[in-house]
């Protein structure tokens, strides 16, 4: 199932997916951006998540080894997000058998880091609502 709603609207691209680790990046659209050419922290935060879930799934939406359910996101913001691009690298801490801590980093394209995120995301059962075949999780 490739990337539906908003994840297509934030244009994510999966550099890295292992599990455990993943490397997502975005260009930055124009309407991204606040009044003063920053990024806005929403954008950012959904980088971080996007990047932490799919290093805690093992993957992203056709890929992922395990559903996994946003818990908890702590974002702090260390500097304003500007260039074209942002690069969110993505590591699990501590995985357990129902839930994982995951930390983030965000980079802009010259390297300078913008936020950092810790974040706990659950593993979940398959329900009814997703899409047909969805494998339920694995070890």
């Amino acid at each position: 199932m490739p990337d539906e709603g908003f994840r297509k609207w934030l244009g994510v691209e999966y550099e890295v997916m292992e599990d455990g680790h993943a490397v997502v990046g975005m260009d930055i659209k124009e309407e991204m951006r606040n009044l003063r050419g920053v990024v806005q922290g929403g954008v950012i935060a959904s980088l971080i998540d996007v990047a932490m879930a799919t290093a805690a799934a093992g993957g992203n939406y056709d890929t992922r080894l395990r559903p996994m359910a946003t818990l908890e996101l702590k974002v702090n913001y260390l500097a304003a997000a500007t260039g074209a691009r942002l690069t969110g690298t993505a590591d699990v801490v501590r995985a357990g058998s129902r839930s994982s801590a995951v930390r983030c980093d965000v980079h802009t394209d010259k390297g300078e880091i913008v936020a950092t995120g810790l974040g706990t995301f659950m593993t979940r059962r398959v329900h009814k609502t997703d899409p047909d075949g969805m494998a339920p999780p694995k070890g």
